[in-house]
């Protein structure tokens, strides 16, 4: 089983993490995220990743009041570059994780630091791949608004070839030091970028760094739509998804290794499909069941209603009372998420949601699984789906900082690796060697 630590503060999933009393707050202070990293390592993760916007989210009406208010998700975010580095220095194997917008981040540049901190820390680098999806970014980066989802991934699919070619562009052995022939560099083995028919080239290249000790960093992608799917098909290492069901979570794993192999020519075993969840983790599940409780208590219905209408960009106040299926159909397309969207209806339909559960589900856990127990019921609930085939692993989404990942960490990882499940020690050094074990 392969496990991913997702760092996205002050919130998280948890809408009110901020607030609670047993979350930490010092996360503009570089403590928070080396004890992070630590914490994760010393649970053998495979990698700590940070997510990332360009723009704090904006209401229909262009305010960010609301946002800012509440501490809403997408309210703080560090650079993730500057933050990896940061945790590269405290930690010695664990993967580190960095979003980046191929929207708007030139791929010279996406080449050129994330290869620098996959040299710096000994190849645990990894590029969660993102093409942004609001107005709010494209203004914050010069231009009127965001292309439709289906242009974002054509550009998406030429910035990472490009990308991939400038990590290739010096051959393994490219780096001489010759120093008694007084040879640095070998410029036979280092290569401009190849040219392909009919484009302009994104980056002429050499990269001014040679490969790193994985090569270069690992790929990761979370795209649930059906064009999403198939760029994670064709590029991702690592897939963040996010299922309701066990079928639906097993049906997607299926379909991207399908499509993998049968139209990039990939070998599916190359590719680790990680669920989303978030875990509660009690003494016993009768505590477990008690914390949740006391999470959800924290949470205002009124607060929940003013966050949900401004994540839909809906005008006037939504209705508690209706139906969560309806409202969201009325709003398709406010989050600039077609696979996100897909999954809020997906799951108020199934589970035959009013606006009121849907807004105090969206502020608790986003509508990801939530695993609620003991140590023993939460790795009962992962080793299930990790044995049937419906997920690799886990992206650990945590409702407080630090103490949902020290619980897990402490409690359910001792006990995956009791059941033979879970690596009791660091196999490799590198990011790509320990998402092979």
């Amino acid at each position: 089983m392969h496990l991913v630590g997702m760092v996205n503060p002050p919130t998280s999933q948890y809408a009110e993490n901020w607030r609670n009393p047993l979350g930490r707050a010092d996360w503009l202070r570089a403590s928070f995220y080396t004890d992070l990293g630590r914490t994760l390592e010393r649970g053998l993760f495979d990698m700590i990743f940070f997510a990332d916007a360009l723009a704090v989210p904006e209401a229909a009406d262009g305010s960010y009041d609301t946002t800012l208010l509440t501490g809403g998700k997408g309210s703080i975010y560090l650079d993730p570059i500057a933050t990896i580095s940061l945790v590269a220095g405290a930690t010695s194997r664990i993967g580190l994780g960095a979003t980046l917008s191929t929207s708007f981040v030139p791929p010279y540049t996406i080449a050129r630091q994330l290869l620098t901190v996959d040299h710096l820390s000994g190849g645990r680098a990894a590029w969660n791949i993102v093409t942004s999806t609001t107005d709010a970014e494209a203004r914050n980066m010069g231009r009127e608004s965001i292309a439709n989802p289906v242009d974002r991934y054509d550009v998406a699919d030429r910035v990472v070839g490009t990308v991939r070619d400038l990590w290739r562009s010096w051959n393994p052995d490219g780096l001489v030091l010759d120093r008694d022939g007084r040879r640095f560099a070998d410029p036979a083995k280092v290569h401009r970028v190849p040219a392909r028919e009919g484009e302009d080239p994104l980056s002429r290249g050499p990269l001014t760094l040679p490969p790193s000790p994985q090569g270069h960093p690992v790929l990761m992608q979370a795209g649930s739509s059906s064009r999403g799917r198939d760029f994670a098909a064709r590029w991702a290492e690592v897939i963040f998804a996010i299922g309701d069901s066990e079928e639906q979570m097993r049906d997607f794993r299926t379909e991207v290794h399908e499509r993998a192999a049968r139209d990039h020519g990939r070998d599916k075993n190359s590719i680790r499909v990680l669920q989303g969840m978030q875990p509660i983790v009690g003494w016993t599940d009768a505590d477990a069941a008690e914390k949740l409780a006391r999470l959800r208590s924290q949470i205002s219905l009124e607060d929940a209603l003013v966050k949900l209408g401004r994540l839909l960009h809906a005008a006037e106040p939504l209705d508690p009372r209706a139906a969560a299926v309806e409202v969201l159909a009325a709003h398709r397309g406010a989050t600039g998420s077609v696979g996100f969207e897909d999954m809020l209806a997906s799951v108020s339909a199934r589970r035959r949601y009013t606006v009121a559960d849907l807004a105090i589900e969206q502020s608790m856990n986003q509508l990801h699984p939530q695993f609620v127990g003991s140590a023993e019921s939460v790795a009962d609930q992962l080793e299930h789906l990790f044995r049937s085939g419906a997920a690799d692993g886990f992206i650990v989404m945590p409702a407080l900082y630090h103490s949902s990942f020290e619980e897990f960490v402490d409690g359910v990882v001792p006990e995956l690796q009791r059941r033979g499940i879970f690596r009791t020690r660091y196999a490799g050094d590198t990011l790509r060697e320990h998402l092979r074990e």
